[in-house]
């Protein structure tokens, strides 16, 4: 990665501005670290702006991507640059951005529901997050807590648990929050052991040295239920993306996608970047044959 620890910040929605830039700005502080913000006009490929060039787009028709830019630019706490593209697929957009400025987390927002039947979390955002060219952030737009006194973090274990932690941390400190630790116990699988989850409790716990820390072992008949059931006790919920997958990996997981559907606070579900040769290959194959190229401070988050 870069010298400069940066969180690249996708914005697409006028509504999600805020709040994602409080969540990038507390990783930016915790890192020391910058923010690159960007927003993508969307040419289609059958669209009769293809006889427009990318110039023209900008200057006719951008107006509220320029908005989304400047009000990024207005309530960002840490360094901030900006930058507006035009492209026919967005998602090999993000990704070209991604490599330019050399980030090391990319943060996306989320409706509720999808706007396609086919869709996890949005034509633009699942392909990302099916190969994700970065460590990657998704957080549900729509659900703003008055203020963040405590965090849910569930061990739900896996690659991506540590990421979440680390942004869980983030703004733990920002906020002069309390971080709850949760471990779930199921009928079946690994969760049955109490010993495993009691370890899993532990190890999550000790990655968080700064800030206050509960740990709460629960008896559920699922993660998802467990998880949820815990929610309604905190002002947000940081978890690791679940599931696993070589042919086709799971966008989130099933777990992260119950919790991210049905919790009523706000929800931030974290995937690292996949570091083994076959899935950096998979990445690469994915992005090519899925794509279509036509154009080369405390208390004071979620008011």
């Amino acid at each position: 990665m870069g010298e400069q620890y940066t969180i690249l910040v996708a914005l697409s929605n006028p509504a999600a501005v805020e709040q994602l830039l409080r969540t990038a700005s507390d990783l930016a502080i915790r890192h020391d670290g910058r923010i690159h913000a960007i927003a993508i006009e969307h040419k289609p490929v059958n669209s009769p702006f293809l006889l427009f060039s990318d110039e023209h787009i900008v200057s006719e028709y951008a107006e509220e991507s320029t908005r989304l830019l400047e009000r990024a630019e207005s309530v960002s706490d840490v360094p901030i640059t900006t930058d507006l593209r035009v492209d026919s697929d967005v998602p090999g957009a993000i990704r070209d951005v991604v490599d330019e400025v050399d980030a090391d987390v990319l943060l996306m927002g989320w409706r509720e529901r999808a706007s396609t039947a086919d869709a996890v979390l949005g034509t633009s955002v699942d392909p990302v997050l099916r190969r994700p060219p970065c460590d990657v952030l998704v957080e549900r737009m729509g659900t703003v807590a008055d203020g963040v006194d405590t965090v849910l973090v569930p061990t739900v274990g896996g690659p991506h648990a540590g990421l979440a932690s680390d942004v869980a941390a983030a703004i733990a400190a920002m906020n002069g929050a309390r971080v709850t630790v949760l471990s779930v116990m199921t009928d079946e699988g690994p969760m049955a052991d109490r010993g495993t989850a009691q370890r899993r409790l532990r190890r999550a716990a000790a990655s968080f040295p700064a800030v206050p820390v509960d740990q709460r072992l629960v008896d559920a008949p699922s993660s998802a239920t467990g998880i949820l059931e815990a929610a309604a006790e905190h002002d947000l919920i940081v978890l690791g993306a679940t599931g696993t997958g070589l042919v086709r990996p799971p966008v989130i997981g099933s777990v992260a996608d119950a919790v991210g559907r049905e919790a009523e606070c706000p929800v931030i579900i974290a995937k690292r970047r996949a570091e083994s040769r076959v899935d950096r290959l998979l990445e690469r194959v994915g992005s090519l044959s899925g794509s279509v190229r036509a154009s080369p401070e405390g208390g004071r988050r979620r008011r």
